[in-house]
């Protein structure tokens, strides 16, 4: 019997004895505002105060201890990963000043994953820069590049026992909401700021792999891209579907294809997917409603809700679509995935078990059809602060007051659990167990027979 072949009528899935599941957090998002920092998000939050409550303090990991309880948690959990970030602008809050206070702070909690079973799989840039950076122009500094150089070969040279690094997370992301648009500093809204930042993004990371790898060849270095799918929703149109096809590679691969000769895997970070709606008789250039949609630029074309459960932040819970997403990633560049992020805003925990069964299942079809998927890291750890949004969106496995700051794990946390501490779905018992309603558990057998069968979801315009 392989791995992937279920062991009985009761359909246990097995995944691979090497394959890991973890967590993850960003530094900014968890770190609280305690300690030396001069960050470009500290000033935006300063000129948006209706963000973060002024008595809000988040999980403030930044104190001693504090993060090291929360691992200890995620280690409870059977988690093999922790994904963390390091922030530049703690370690160098002035330019050429460098902190090490802030060094042995990052050192402590690094040892504390290493010291708990787990491995850290370090993030070197999580949207955040330096505001020393920002007054020189941001992404779109000529300097940018050069100095994001140093600061890798600093940290490379500071963590050499870190053996799997991200050099950015989500550029797709940071262009389009902080360049494109106005949403995220630096509030750019300029489509030639977007291009000038993602050419020096594309020339920092390709400066950061050679920095990584002339310190230790055996290194592992990815880019954690943000693959928010779309699909035709006319499945029989060719037009829609070439469409909607050239939506995603400028929205997302085009990065992907920029950065692809440096990087030994591609890091997928999945929430949700649309269907595209092609509609010629209009022509807008737009960008959807929703701005949590990171959206693309659309000339034609409208985006359609699948029939599906949706997280607080309205993004429809869709594991097929993440199954289409390691479908194309693997047939375009054939190199090794990680999901580095997957998770679900969801405040009371009526959908996350569904969302983690669901995805794991979409996951498990991927590796039995071949796609060589290396980990799974859920979004996240704890509750954070969700960038514009402050503390209001809830994805941790760890429910955090962000006033008093009590934790509490949540129940869907134990789902995670017994399957990584099986490597084993049981689906029946998984169901029953933590799916609740008689709704939620006969769509969960629904989606699930679906993704077993290896077929997607199909939207037919009328």
């Amino acid at each position: 019997m392989d791995d992937y072949e279920q062991m009985d009528d009761n359909e246990i899935l097995v995944f691979p004895t090497n394959f890991k599941f973890g967590s993850s957090v960003a530094a900014y998002q968890v770190e609280g505002g305690s300690g030396q920092r001069k960050a470009d998000w500290d000033v935006f939050l300063k000129n948006n105060p209706h963000i973060v409550k002024p008595n809000e303090k988040g999980p403030e990991w930044w104190k001693e201890g504090v993060a090291e309880k929360d691992l200890t948690t995620m280690a409870d959990l059977g988690l093999k990963i922790q994904r963390i970030s390091l922030e530049w602008a703690r370690i160098e809050p002035e330019k050429g000043f460098i902190n090490h206070d802030a060094i042995k702070r990052y050192r402590q909690i690094i040892k504390k994953i290493f010291s708990l079973g787990m491995s850290p799989l370090v993030t070197l840039n999580h949207y955040v820069l330096p505001e020393w950076v920002a007054k020189e122009g941001s992404w779109e500094s000529p300097n940018i590049a050069k100095y994001y150089h140093r600061y890798v070969e600093l940290m490379v040279s500071e963590f050499p026992e870190v053996t799997h690094w991200l050099t950015l997370n989500e550029p797709n992301v940071t262009i389009i909401m902080g360049y494109a648009t106005n949403y995220f500093p630096p509030q750019r809204n300029s489509l030639f700021a977007a291009i000038k930042a993602s050419k020096n993004m594309i020339d920092a990371h390709k400066r950061a792999y050679h920095a990584i790898k002339n310190a230790n060849p055996n290194a592992k270095v990815g880019v954690a891209y943000d693959f928010r799918w779309d699909r035709a929703s006319n499945a029989n149109d060719p037009f829609e579907r070439l469409y909607t096809s050239m939506v995603n590679y400028f929205g997302e691969l085009w990065y992907v294809d920029a950065m692809i000769g440096t990087s030994d895997f591609i890091g997928c970070n999945f929430y949700t997917g649309y269907f595209l709606n092609l509609n010629l008789l209009k022509f807008k250039l737009k960008f959807p409603s929703d701005k949590h949609r990171m959206a693309k630029t659309l000339i034609f074309g409208e985006e359609e809700q699948p029939d599906a459960y949706e997280s607080d932040f309205g993004w429809p819970i869709v594991p097929d679509f993440l199954l289409n997403t390691l479908h194309i990633l693997h047939h375009s560049y054939k190199q090794p995935i990680l999901i580095t992020e997957n998770g679900v805003a969801d405040r009371h925990d009526r959908h996350r078990a569904f969302f983690i069964l669901t995805h794991l299942v979409a996951v498990w079809r991927a590796l039995r059809e071949g796609i060589p998927v290396r980990h799974y890291i859920h979004w996240s750890s704890v509750d954070n602060l969700e960038w514009a949004e402050g503390y209001t969106k809830k994805f941790g496995l760890i429910e955090v007051d962000p006033v008093t700051g009590k934790r509490t794990v949540r129940k869907s946390a134990h789902l995670l659990k017994e399957i990584s501490l099986s490597g084993k779905i049981d689906i029946n018992h998984l169901i029953n167990t933590y799916i609740e309603g008689d709704e939620q558990k006969e769509r969960a057998n629904e989606v699930i027979r679906t993704l077993l069968r290896g077929e997607l979801s199909r939207r037919i315009k009328k």
